[in-house]
């Protein structure tokens, strides 16, 4: 398949899975980490979770330091960006001149990167052309399901799946959350998994809600397992408050099933 050259003709070509196309990067390219700069880098839970993890720093440090969080008017949903460094360039605070210094660990869009999935069509398109991307006239060949096999994006969909269960729910469309005090309760959850953990353990949270017991014997060390509860926290406030199961004497004491922005 020959793809168009022109930029507005390329961003609108609809790839498949089984479709084929050109790219490799590497330090050989002129355009080598021309990519990771002057871009907004919109991080997922699951990318924070790896990031702060490889920097050997506690979530509240990661996000302090190398983000910027948001809270966007149509939803009211919080939303984290990666901070680039302030100057000429604007580059990614993690990349140097032999590339990604986190590259095991880079979030969802740099191991995306040329492509973009269409959330439409659920199918991918180009984010770049081969004017700005060299890599894209190098003559490795992928189908796009073995370029996204090679990236290691499996984890990443699907926590990704677990979050878009939440946030596409016909229940939140169109809804925006106002209340401050749960727009910080959702940031928590999702993006702070130190502070979630230490809510979850030190809290009333276990007086409240059955969790099972191999489920807190992991969360005590394990981020993924911690992760998957706090979507399941969230989705029993947001949405259907049938994720979670609470404790019986807390149902027969009449407290509400929204008591979970109390906690």
């Amino acid at each position: 398949m020959t793809f168009p050259r022109d930029k507005d003709q390329m961003s609108k070509t609809l790839l498949t899975r089984i479709s084929r196309f050109q790219f490799r990067c590497h330090p050989g390219v002129a355009c080598f980490t021309r990519c990771c700069r002057n871009v907004n880098i919109f991080l997922s839970p699951y990318d924070i979770l790896r990031m702060k993890k490889r920097l050997g720093v506690s979530s509240e440090e990661f996000l302090g330091k190398y983000t910027i969080s948001l809270i966007p008017e149509a939803s009211g949903f919080p939303v984290v960006l990666l901070k680039m460094q302030e100057d000429q360039n604007k580059a990614c605070p993690f990349v140097t001149s032999e590339g990604c210094s986190i590259y095991e660990d880079r979030p969802w869009p740099c191991r995306m990167y040329p492509l973009d999935q269409s959330e439409a069509n659920g199918g991918f398109h180009f984010l770049a052309q081969p004017s700005f991307c060299l890599g894209m006239e190098e003559d490795r060949e992928w189908t796009v399901m073995e370029y996204l096999e090679d990236q290691g994006l499996a984890p990443y969909n699907e926590m990704q799946d677990l979050l878009g269960k939440i946030s596409s729910h016909p229940r939140l469309s169109g809804e925006f959350i106002r209340n401050p005090k749960i727009q910080e309760m959702c940031r928590m959850a999702l993006y702070d998994l130190d502070r979630f953990r230490r809510f979850v353990l030190e809290s009333r949270f276990l007086q409240i809600f059955y969790i099972e017991k191999e489920i807190i014997q992991k969360i005590a060390t394990d981020d993924v397992e911690l992760m998957k509860l706090a979507h399941r926290w969230l989705e029993f406030g947001l949405i259907s408050g049938e994720t979670l199961k609470m404790r019986e004497d807390v149902v027969k004491g009449k407290e509400s099933s929204k008591s979970w922005t109390k906690v």
